[in-house]
């Protein structure tokens, strides 16, 4: 049945094309750091990663919170001369710029005094180079997916480069010309600079760089505003960067870079779980913010039980799966990993609670929850670094990956609680087995319509899912 309607919606070959290049991008993923560990020692390759996820993190932050605030702010087909826009890239590029000079000044301070850093950080330069790429490219990337460009969007980053990236780590391997991490991650570093150009090519043929003078300007009020939500912004990359990257850093840092390769790669395997999440976000949003826009809280709880049980249900037997064969697939990369097959378990579980708790976040932050959600996650961030530096002198690796598994089921348990007093809408996967007729629709609707402002529900339906990259 929804497989049915989401055919008939207007843009859902958008949506499908969306996925499609998530799919292809964690495939892909997984290629590229097949090659990578086979090019590469165990030693190396743990430097690779270790300088990638450095890198990401910082690229993630340092985009200054600019990627959301074009989504949301930007009115497409209004008209390339719009003030509006003209104004807002002005604000985006001046953001960019700042944060983009920041990462190249300290690259260069961190090449000027490599030589008195021990190894890795001697090297960290390189991934500050690579944050600064990835800063644009995750700027471009949401730009163009709001102008309904998906291919232009997803393609060059998620699919040509990483394609490009495991030719290249193949063929310098095959030719006795790849020494090391570090000089593996140049190579990706200098492809990803090319397929963020290309993209940088079409984005000056649309807007010109005219938005950067006096047509650019705006009011001290609207500025003001799109700074305070800048920093809010910022404040919620943090939170995620730290959530996907911060783990395979600290163990870099704390246990060695062999134990950074392995737990790079089990978190990428299990990330593969979350990909039914991934659909929710494409292609279930939108459905769901048409019921609110309805008002219908009823179908929407009908929806949200439907969408969190099919995620959970696939996620789970995919852990299943993995559980079964996750040694095998650990020895593809390195036959070392396969003893650490415990972690890799508990990886898969804290991807699981992710899939359980489906569209929770998105619910809370299309309600207007955000402020909540910030402060909420704060709180538990500080907690788990607690856990995190406890955990992992406790137990090594399973106490790093405990530790991540707690702060997803806490983080998402929030959520949910918000969206139970907001919405009085159950959006873990056990609510798909709740009799639905408990709800009491005419109440609910009364309801949100009291709580709700207009220009809220009319907002939901508009590309709310667009933010996450």
């Amino acid at each position: 049945m929804i497989l049915e309607r989401l055919r008939n919606r207007p843009g859902a070959g958008r949506f499908a094309s969306a996925f499609s290049s998530r799919l292809g991008s964690a495939v892909l993923s997984f290629l590229v750091l097949l090659v990578a560990s086979h090019a590469l020692s165990t030693q190396e390759y743990g430097l690779y990663v270790f300088l990638f996820s450095i890198g990401s993190a910082l690229g993630l932050i340092f985009v200054l919170g600019q990627q959301i605030l074009v989504v949301k702010h930007y009115r497409s087909g209004i008209g390339l001369d719009h003030q509006g826009n003209k104004a807002l890239l002005r604000v985006n590029a001046l953001w960019l710029i700042l944060g983009v000079g920041t990462l190249i000044a300290a690259s260069i301070v961190g090449f000027v005094i490599r030589g008195r850093l021990p190894a890795p950080y001697d090297q960290i330069y390189v991934a500050l180079i690579f944050a600064a790429v990835y800063a644009v490219s995750e700027y471009l990337q949401n730009y163009f997916r709001i102008h309904g460009r998906i291919n232009l969007s997803l393609t060059p980053r998620e699919i040509a480069w990483r394609i490009a990236s495991a030719v290249v780590l193949a063929s310098l391997a095959a030719g006795g010309v790849l020494y090391g991490g570090a000089e593996a991650f140049w190579a990706v570093t200098v492809l990803l600079a090319v397929a963020t150009a290309y993209q940088m090519r079409h984005f000056i043929r649309d807007e010109g760089v005219t938005f950067l003078g006096k047509t650019g300007r705006t009011d001290r009020v609207t500025r003001r505003q799109w700074r305070k939500e800048s920093y809010y912004f910022i404040a919620n990359n943090i939170l995620n960067s730290a959530s996907a990257y911060l783990e395979t850093i600290v163990i870099g840092a704390a246990l060695g870079l062999d134990q950074a390769a392995f737990y790079f790669v089990a978190l990428r395997i299990a990330m593969f779980l979350t990909l039914p999440v991934a659909a929710i976000d494409t292609v279930g949003i939108p459905m769901i913010a048409a019921r609110f826009q309805a008002e219908d809280v009823a179908g929407a709880q009908r929806l949200v039980g439907r969408l969190s049980f099919a995620s959970f249900a696939i996620s789970l037997a995919g852990a299943l799966g993995l559980a079964i064969v996750g040694n095998f697939v650990l020895v593809l990369f390195n036959a070392e990993f396969a003893q650490h097959h415990d972690v890799l378990i508990a990886l898969c579980l804290s991807a699981v609670s992710i899939a359980f708790f489906g569209p929770g976040s998105w619910l809370l932050m299309i309600g207007g929850g955000e402020r909540y959600f910030l402060i909420g996650r704060s709180i538990l961030f500080v907690f788990y670094l607690g856990l995190l530096f406890g955990l992992a002198k406790l137990d090594g690796l399973m106490g790093i990956a405990i530790a991540g598994l707690l702060m997803n089921v806490a983080s998402n348990l929030i959520a949910t609680i918000w969206v139970m007093r907001r919405w009085r809408i159950d959006n873990m996967a056990t609510a798909f087995l709740k009799p639905f007729l408990l709800f009491d629709g005419r109440r609910e609707r009364r309801r949100v319509q009291k709580s709700v402002p207009v220009e809220r529900r009319v907002a939901l339906a508009e590309g709310n899912g667009e933010a996450s990259a």
